[in-house]
């Protein structure tokens, strides 16, 4: 048996095997069991450079299905229940009694929950994509974290991929400068992105720091009136213009400085909030903040993932989930408002929707 070990982008893992397939796969985690190697298993890790290279296209987002040769040891009865599992769609959950249902015996939920614990070769086969009746996690060898984590991860790539065959690159934040992208922020605030397009239209080319400075708080709310709540966004726009004048109006002295220094400074202008400063420091700054709106909420909620109720403890939950990477961020918030505009309205118009085939709230 040849084995090798790696770190992925979530954890160590263990591969071994022989000329007739994958025969395990282990994954150190704070909350799982280790794993003595065998001393008779011999180092090899060319042997895995299919199996190494398909799991990180997994963690990275870019592989759904693994078609790497497998070959796990287990009894007759277990080896069924394995195969059922690879069945199991991406990014969706069964229970373990609809699992017994599609081996052919229903009163066989505790036996296929054994079988399903015993799996040699998690991941690939994926036994964490099987939960109880309730709706409750239940058990994983490595640790329900994990388990979490992994469901987390595969649902909402699978609802971004969706997102992205049907819509294709949106090529988001519309705005010629980092400067225009900072204002349209603070203007897009309680309005929609064509009024914010009017406001800005009102500047005459001219939008500029040194410009907004010189213009009285009333001048300015005059011309971004369009924008709605025009006196209260003037008075924002001088407060940021402020902040952004102790970097000397330097968009590259702002990009040096550390993300979360920068998110914090944010916050402390006033009637900049979260979402406003993380659209800021996405982008304009190009730090990998995921933003978080109604849109990104009802969407979720609808495909039936649970939400939670605070921005940054839904924004942690899903930075801890996808790779925390600017680009897909960028285009992951634009498609979603893309998609809540498109198809998934306060009243849903549901048909021909892409993500009508996993979406719990589908009419």
């Amino acid at each position: 048996m040849y084995y090798t070990r790696f770190k992925s982008q979530w954890c160590e893992i263990l591969l071994a095997g022989d000329e007739r397939g994958l025969s395990r796969v282990h994954l150190y985690t704070e909350e799982g069991q280790g794993w003595e190697i065998p001393p008779e298993w011999t180092y090899n890790q060319d042997f895995f450079t299919e199996a190494m290279q398909e799991l990180t296209e997994y963690f990275n987002g870019e592989r759904r299905k693994f078609t790497v040769e497998l070959n796990p040891l287990g009894t007759a009865f277990q080896k069924k229940v394995w195969n059922e599992l690879l069945r199991i769609p991406y990014g969706q959950v069964i229970s373990y009694r609809q699992l017994a249902e599609r081996i052919g015996n229903s009163k066989a939920s505790r036996a296929v929950g054994n079988a399903n614990g015993k799996n040699p070769i998690p991941l690939i086969i994926p036994c964490h994509r099987v939960i109880g009746s309730s709706g409750k996690l239940t058990g994983f060898a490595f640790g329900l974290r994990m388990k979490q984590a992994l469901l987390h991860f595969e649902q909402l790539m699978d609802i971004y991929q969706r997102l992205s065959a049907h819509y294709g690159q949106q090529h988001w934040w519309p705005a010629e400068t980092p400067y225009e992208v900072m204002v349209g922020a603070i203007l897009t605030q309680n309005t929609s992105w064509s009024n914010v397009v009017k406001a800005l239209d009102n500047f005459k080319g001219r939008l500029s720091p040194l410009y907004i400075k010189e213009l009285s708080i009333t001048e300015l709310a005059e011309i971004i009136r369009p924008s709605g709540c025009y006196n209260q966004k003037a008075k924002r726009l001088k407060l940021f213009n402020s902040w952004y004048e102790q970097y000397s109006f330097d968009i590259d002295k702002v990009k040096k400085q550390n993300g979360e220094t920068l998110r914090k400074e944010l916050l402390h202008i006033k009637g900049i909030g979260c979402e406003t400063a993380d659209c800021i420091l996405t982008y304009a700054l190009e730090k990998p903040f995921y933003v978080i709106d109604a849109y990104t909420v009802r969407i979720f909620e609808r495909v039936g993932l649970k939400v939670p109720k605070t921005y940054d403890q839904i924004r942690s939950m899903i930075e801890a989930a996808i790779p925390r990477d600017l680009a897909l961020y960028n285009e992951y918030h634009a498609l979603i408002v893309k998609h809540a505009q498109e198809f998934c309205l306060k009243t849903p118009q549901c048909r021909g929707c892409p993500l009508s085939s996993i979406c719990r709230y589908n009419f």
